[in-house]
């Protein structure tokens, strides 16, 4: 298995550790404009990434070929001495999984099949991704893994004049009932076109499952041990153990579960595990690799990228009301979101304007959109002031919200609103 990258492995000398990494992605990218199939694009992209270590010199590489030409050991030799340097894992162990869905392959022979779900009263935008990907990993320690998987992805976007509405989805498997509720939820949404004006100031407001992506992918960045020890994360001077958020949270990284993203080995060849980053409210740990793990007196959490630990899909744990009790009283909903923005990593401050579309309700009912708001708050401050979720939960991912995340709607109080 994977001799191609043994090959390449053997023809590294003289280095302590040594790995190859190879990444094929094959990518059908289909686009919709006005309802309509309006181009297909079917990209297949082959990366090759070496990391090699002299003592703790160390230089990973990003390779469009295999570089056996590349003078590898001159290039470590004139490097300084970093303060962090990547440590393969002791593992010499076999992994190989394919989990491939033939339903998308057919789909990627038609995509005609796509614009059949559509069923939209105002025009549609959007993309859907169909993609396998396999990763290969060979290490001097021993490790020879590889792991192949098939996603869907995408989004749409509903335009009804000047008001708009959006969603999102993501799965392992492709269905045209994806396709269809995410088209029907962003018509939804557009279907809303009051306008109401809405004062600076703190308020009840519910987040879609979009947004949550969007700001919990952050928050999974800033439990990177690596973002801990750089101090630009709000659990900069956090122990685990430490409450940081409303006993209703929790928050964890699934990279063993069914879902885009997920993989059975990291890039330093520790295998990968379900974790819980914050639990009822409890932060339980960083997202370490071996050299960050070392340096805080832990073990890897099976999170490495050869540099920066991070996560590989986020799941947030379901509440126990309906999405509509959310709205129940007095509420802003916030369905998107863009233009995130960090003022200060520690205290979690930022800002995020909303769209597509931000809902009044009033007495539970919803009465406009107000636009142009922005969120001008900090992610403690909704961590802690996390008052109920949802029963439902809703995979999504999409270019504001990288990391897949399973998440349900959730009701956050006195968060501070101000015009965009």
């Amino acid at each position: 298995m994977n001799e191609e990258l043994l090959s390449l492995l053997d023809s590294l000398k003289g280095f302590d550790e040594k790995a190859v990494l190879k990444q094929r992605v094959q990518n059908t990218v289909v686009k919709v404009v006005e309802s309509k199939v309006a181009t297909v694009q079917n990209l297949d992209d082959e990366v090759y990434y070496v990391l090699v270590k002299k003592g703790r010199k160390y230089l990973v590489a990003t390779l469009r070929g295999r570089g056996e030409e590349v003078d590898y050991s001159r290039l470590v030799d004139a490097l300084e001495e970093p303060k962090i340097s990547p440590k393969l894992t002791d593992n010499a162990k076999e992994y190989k999984f394919e989990k491939v869905d033939h339903a998308m392959e057919k789909v990627k022979e038609d995509p005609q099949k796509v614009i059949d779900s559509i069923d939209s009263k105002y025009p549609v935008y959007g993309i859907v991704n169909l993609t396998k990907r396999e990763v290969s990993l060979v290490t001097s320690k021993g490790f020879n893994g590889t792991d192949v998987r098939s996603t869907v992805d995408g989004y749409f976007r509903a335009f009804n004049g000047e008001f708009s509405g959006q969603w999102s989805f993501a799965s392992t498997t492709y269905s045209d009932k994806l396709v269809r509720e995410a088209v029907e939820t962003a018509s939804d949404f557009a279907s809303i076109t009051n306008k109401v004006g809405v004062d600076d100031g703190r308020y009840d407001v519910v987040l879609s499952p979009m947004v949550m992506g969007n700001l919990f992918g952050y928050l999974a960045d800033m439990a990177s041990g690596l973002s801990i020890v750089m101090g630009e994360s709000i659990f900069y001077d956090v122990k685990p153990g430490t409450k940081v958020a409303s006993e209703k949270l929790t928050l964890l990284d699934t990279p063993k579960q069914d879902r885009p993203t997920s993989v059975g080995f990291d890039w330093e060849g520790t295998f990968t595990r379900d974790k819980a980053i914050i639990e009822g409210g409890v932060f339980k740990t960083p997202l370490l690799n071996n050299e960050v793990a070392e340096l805080l007196g832990m073990e890897s959490t099976g999170n490495a990228g050869w540099v920066y630990p991070r996560a590989w899909n986020l799941e947030v744990k379901e509440g126990k009301v309906e999405m509509e009790d959310l709205l129940a009283g007095n509420a802003i909903l916030f369905n998107n979101n863009w233009y995130t923005r960090f003022q200060n990593y520690v205290e979690g401050q930022f800002s995020t304007v909303g769209r597509d579309a931000v809902v009044v309700y009033r007495e539970g009912k919803p009465v406009g959109v107000s636009p142009r708001l922005r969120i001008a708050d900090s992610l403690k401050n909704l961590l802690r002031n996390l008052e109920e979720l949802s029963r439902e939960r809703y995979l999504v991912k999409w270019w504001d919200a990288p990391t897949p995340t399973l998440t349900p709607y959730a009701l956050f109080k006195g968060v501070k609103l101000t015009r965009a």
